[in-house]
């Protein structure tokens, strides 16, 4: 079960990852690195949905690959 810290933890550790998107966008980093902080973010976003869902009881639906 998924508690109000793990989600507070989820949302920080989004937040951090995508000012650091930001600030490698802004000094023009490789696409490469951009493209890994983008599918590093896509997964933090990934456990923040499942993780408020598991908070409201909804059930979870099987991952897309």
């Amino acid at each position: 079960m998924t508690d109000q810290r793990s989600v507070e933890r989820l949302i920080d550790h989004l937040r951090a990852h995508v000012a650091e998107l930001r600030r490698m966008e802004r000094e023009g980093a490789k696409a490469g690195e951009v493209e890994e902080r983008s599918r590093v973010i896509s997964r933090l976003q990934q456990h923040l949905a499942f993780a408020v869902a598991e908070m409201v009881g909804v059930p979870r639906r099987p991952q897309l690959q």
